[in-house]
Formats: C-alpha cells, sequence, structure tokens
C-alpha cells in the first residue's frame, strides 16, 4: 500500500479519549494502511509505543483495556470527573459523589501548594507492567516520544534508551506526577505545547503524515474562576493545535469531545469513535496515498518544504 513513501503515524495526547488511537489503527489496519514510524505524545506516547513494540491493533486495545482495569488506577482518576445531575441526584450515588467532591478539594489544595500530587510510581509502576524491559531500539516500528522541557520550553524527543522513561516524562502531567530532572532539564507531558507530535514525524524521515489529533473536552460550565482561566488555557492550546496539525498531510479527528479526559470508563467508547473515524475517511487517504506515490519524490519533499515555510 505505502510503496516508496514512508508513512508516519503522529499519535496526539488527550488522557482517556486517546484510547480513540486504538480505533483508528485498527481501521489503517483493515484497509492495508501501515506506517513505517510512529511518534506520540502522552497518551499517544502509550498508544503509538504498544503499536511499535508489536504492530497487531487487536493486541495493542487488549493491552490497554488490562492498563485502566487496574481498579486502583481507576479510582485514582475518578474525582477529576465531573458528574452530571441525574448522576448527582441519584441516592446511591450520593456517598460516592460526597467522597468525590472531597477528593476534588484535597486535589485542588494540593495543586496550589505542592509541586505535584503522586509519586513517580504511581505512573512508571504501570508503565513497566506495560511494556517491560524494552528499549526504543528493540521496537518492530521506529518510535518517538515527545515531551516538554519546562525550563526551556523545547520539545524533547525520546528515541534511544529505555522505553518507559521516555513514555513516562511524555506523559507526566503538571502538577500530578513529577517531571523528569535531567542535565538542567524539567521534562513533562507535551500535551501543550506538542499535542500532536507531527514536526517529530517529519523529523524522523517521514515524507507523509497521517496525524490523529485528539479534540478536547468541552467544558459547558465554569464554576469557579479557575475553571476559566482553564478553559481559555484549552482555547489558546487549541488555536496553537491547528497550525501544527497543517503540517501533516492527512488529519484525523474522532469525534471524543463529550468524553472527560479523565474518564477511563469511556474508553470503549472512545475506541469506538476513533475506528468509526478512520473507516469514514479511509477512502479518502487512500487516494490521497495514490496520489502521492505518482510524484517524483523530489517534488514530494519540496511541496513538504514548501508548506513547513508558510506555516
Amino acid at each position: 500500500m505505502s510503496g516508496s513513501q514512508t508513512i508516519g503515524l503522529a499519535l496526539g495526547s488527550g488522557g482517556a479519549r486517546g484510547f480513540a488511537h486504538a480505533g483508528v489503527l485498527q481501521a489503517l489496519e483493515e484497509e492495508g494502511i501501515r506506517p513505517h514510524l510512529v511518534t506520540g505524545t502522552s497518551m499517544g506516547a502509550i498508544v503509538g509505543g504498544l503499536y511499535a513494540q508489536d504492530p497487531d491493533p487487536v493486541k495493542v486495545w487488549r493491552r490497554l483495556e488490562a492498563y485502566v482495569s487496574n481498579e486502583d488506577f481507576a479510582s485514582y482518576w475518578a474525582p477529576f470527573v465531573p458528574r452530571d445531575e441525574e448522576e448527582a441526584s441519584d441516592p446511591q450515588s450520593r456517598l460516592t459523589g460526597l467522597y468525590d467532591f472531597m477528593q476534588r478539594k484535597m486535589i485542588a489544595v494540593k495543586t496550589v501548594t505542592m509541586a505535584y500530587q503522586q509519586d513517580e510510581s504511581r505512573l512508571r509502576g504501570p508503565l513497566a507492567k506495560l511494556f517491560g524491559p524494552v528499549g526504543f531500539e528493540d521496537m518492530v516500528i521506529p518510535f518517538a516520544a515527545v515531551a516538554l522541557d519546562l525550563i526551556s520550553g523545547e520539545k524533547v524527543v525520546f528515541t534511544t534508551g529505555p522505553v518507559i522513561d521516555g513514555i513516562y516524562a511524555s506523559s507526566a502531567i503538571p502538577s500530578i506526577f513529577p517531571p523528569v530532572t535531567t542535565e538542567g532539564r524539567m521534562i513533562c507531558d507535551g500535551g501543550g505545547p506538542f499535542r500532536v507530535p507531527v514536526e517529530a514525524c517529519l523529523d524522523l524521515g517521514a515524507d507523509f503524515v497521517i496525524a490523529v489529533d485528539i479534540p478536547a473536552y468541552e467544558e459547558t460550565s465554569f464554576s469557579t474562576g479557575l475553571d476559566m482561566i482553564l478553559r481559555s488555557n484549552t482555547i489558546a492550546r487549541q488555536r496553537l493545535n491547528r497550525y501544527i496539525c497543517a503540517q501533516a498531510d492527512f488529519v484525523i479527528r474522532p469525534p471524543v469531545t463529550e468524553f472527560h479526559w479523565a474518564d477511563f470508563s469511556a474508553s470503549g467508547a472512545c475506541r469506538d469513535r476513533g475506528y468509526e473515524a478512520g473507516r469514514e475517511v479511509a477512502g479518502e487517504l487512500k487516494k490521497l496515498l495514490d496520489w502521492r506515490r505518482s510524484f517524483p519524490f523530489k517534488m514530494k519533499m519540496m511541496t513538504k518544504r514548501m508548506l513547513r515555510m508558510d506555516i
């Protein structure tokens, strides 16, 4: 299917919504579209790393299901998810709701009084179980995990060393998990400025980039000033992300805006949305790949450089 093209797959961040990546992978596989390299940010790094380690979308999904099925894992993220009015009024859920409310208050206090809320092991441990002692050089498909250096503001691309080191750094949400401190850098989740790692794909040698952009959760109510600040910040990141995605050759956006980033109980629904989105655009993507294959290689690279200069 790919011919002489080097197809890169850039999987964006998105928390629980990022499980849509697994569905997209399945849809692409069914159409015979297989990437030659993969880059990922945050949840995109987790899903992309699994695929690069064993490029079988069915196995990727099974491993992801096992990753979030742990009761301790699910219970930690539950307080981040706002409850709807119907659920909040259910007598059976009121006690749980009160518990979650107290946890949310504790989270808010910790956010403004502590550098981070959880030990590194809370994330690194599950990642170690998920991936095992594998290095980037052991991957079946070349893979890169993208993170952010809080000191310089620069992108950090992991392509060597233990895979879980790179994926931990890419997934270490600021204020939740401690950043990776090394050589004067503080490296954390790159989902702010590098939400979809298109540039990393190009830098690794892709001449055709498929980007999977996970839309942000759409807030509909703002009870505090902090809520408004966070929403404003989300809008700013979305605008930046549009420019980044414009460098890709093809963008897939699964419709998962209704799901909260921490609602891992919706992982199956997000996976299904990703699959549907991939199937819907598969024909268009295959036509574009065929058309681009008809271009001489130098013409394709010249076009790519011109697009990057315009951005």
